[in-house]
């Protein structure tokens, strides 16, 4: 797997935590897959140092759990653990549009909201699964950083929506159309400084999702 998926000033073990992180939205690995040593050493052209600091990263964000011997599986979430989490994202995101709405006129935030949206909406980018998901990403990453709240700025890493992207992927959610038209409810209220509007639209955004999820067969989860 080549190194360039990682941005080069995250030193080789960044290079490990996000070629796994992409891997996990390229197929390569899957939800309840065991991620062994030797293997992501010889794959990223590492040492075991660096393989292990990622491990331990991606650990502490709750992407992967390690066992007494140190042996790192993708996690996989079970239905509890995915409507526990939503609950959480729901809560998170609509703050963080909030805020962002709140700040909309500050600095560069209009243009960075603005760019962050084109790319989201952008056709070409949405019918490649890691392109979409990276501009999903910095969509919500630019939410975060206009609020300007740094404690949302940690919590939001940590909330594990990587694994709900890549582990209900093969299962029909949301509707492509429905899912654009709230994203641009939400951008459409950050823009106009709608502070509670943009707040509502974020949670709809997320409730719609999580009642998705919720109704998906019991194999598409862990328990």
């Amino acid at each position: 797997m080549p190194k360039t998926l990682a941005a080069k000033s995250d030193g080789s073990p960044g290079v490990v935590y996000r070629g796994i992180v992409d891997g996990l939205y390229r197929g390569r690995y899957v939800p309840g897959q065991r991620l062994v040593e030797a293997d992501l050493t010889r794959d990223f052209e590492v040492g075991r140092g660096s393989v292990r600091e990622a491990l331990s990263r991606l650990a502490a964000e709750g992407l992967v759990s390690m066992n007494l011997h140190r042996s790192a599986t993708i996690r996989s979430l079970s239905r509890n653990e995915t409507r526990d989490l939503v609950a959480l994202l729901e809560v998170l995101n609509g703050f963080a549009a909030r805020l962002a709405a709140e700040r909309v006129e500050e600095g560069a935030n209009r243009k960075l909201i603005a760019e962050a949206y084109a790319s989201l909406a952008d056709p070409e980018v949405q019918r490649d699964f890691l392109r979409f998901a990276r501009a999903r990403n910095t969509f919500y990453k630019t939410m975060v950083a206009m609020g300007a709240n740094h404690e949302l700025a940690r919590l939001m890493p940590r909330t594990n929506v990587d694994l709900i992207r890549v582990q209900f992927r093969s299962y029909t959610t949301v509707d492509d159309d429905l899912r654009m038209e709230d994203y641009r409810a939400i951008y459409e209220a950050i823009s106009e400084g709608a502070s509670r509007k943009a707040e509502t639209a974020a949670r709809n955004h997320i409730r719609r999702l999580g009642d998705a999820i919720d109704k998906l067969p019991d194999p598409a989860f862990n328990g």
